[in-house]
């Protein structure tokens, strides 16, 4: 197991430094293929119904014809049983198997289980739900052939859960970033500076520029207020900001923020008190 944990920090850092979205969920992916010897993870992201919603299935080629073609697939899918019932609305969100979670016997004789393995070879399934609560219910669900998932699996898969829950937020605030009309012009900007803003320090310059406070900027991207406080630093020093209503006009005189960034101004702490 210590391997596996290692291999998810490395693979935090990776992440962490990606500045392009859309490598966000095959390093995720690819590590947790490795790491439960499985064949495939679908990625749930959006609310789904029967009739709506993405399905992602990673990786992107494995038996994709399969799902394009029978739509009974999909709507087991998205679905989501036994993993729905299980945890939405629910403040325990502890990954489980689907065997674990309805019974061994129930879930092998049910119609999800009967169509995934013939569509897709499959046969336990492991929810890794993000951390929270309400009625929506986003993250992985693991697939394998084999046996079912082991107690070992169920411990990892707890311990990287706030890992993933970063990252996914990660992917959102950098899908976020890349839409604004000034992405372009934005990143062209930040290489531009005598040293570059990392992607972290990015998301925390897209987030003050809202006027949101430290402790709420450290809870939207599963970090620590400390760790907040480090990237508001480094954006200070990077930008020769004094604070950070002067960081963010520095920021959008450079180019890496639109004129118009964020709904509220940032106040300026008071003299003698830490950066919020």
């Amino acid at each position: 197991m210590r391997d596996r944990h290692v291999r998810m920090l490395d693979l935090a850092v990776e992440v962490m430094n990606t500045e392009d979205p859309e490598h966000v969920w095959p390093l995720l992916t690819e590590e947790l293929l490795a790491a439960f010897d499985a064949e495939l993870v679908v990625v749930k992201e959006e609310p789904w119904t029967r009739e709506r919603g993405r399905v992602g299935l990673w990786p992107p080629q494995a038996r994709l014809e399969n799902l394009r073609h029978d739509e009974s697939v999909q709507r087991h899918i998205r679905e989501g049983y036994p993993f729905a019932d299980r945890y939405t609305g629910d403040q325990d969100r502890t990954p489980l198997s689907a065997a674990r979670i309805a019974g061994a016997r129930v879930w092998r004789h049910s119609a999800t289980a009967d169509a995934l393995r013939q569509a897709l070879g499959t046969r336990h399934m492991l929810g890794i739900p993000f951390p929270g609560t309400g009625p929506h219910v986003s993250g992985f669900v693991v697939h394998r052939s084999g046996k079912d998932f082991s107690s070992y699996d169920l411990r990892y898969a707890a311990r990287v859960q706030p890992l993933l829950k970063a990252a996914a937020t990660h992917r959102s605030l950098l899908t976020a970033l890349r839409a604004d009309a000034v992405g372009d012009r934005g990143q062209h900007a930040n290489h531009s500076l005598a040293v570059p803003l990392t992607p972290r320090e990015l998301n925390v310059l897209h987030l003050l520029a809202t006027g949101m406070s430290a402790d709420a900027m450290a809870r939207r991207l599963g970090i620590s207020s400390r760790t907040v406080h480090k990237h508001l630093q480094a954006l200070y020093r990077k930008l020769g900001a004094a604070d950070r209503l002067s960081a963010v006009l520095h920021a959008q005189n450079a180019g890496l923020l639109p004129n118009n960034a964020g709904p509220a101004r940032p106040r300026r702490p008071q003299t003698g008190t830490r950066p919020r």
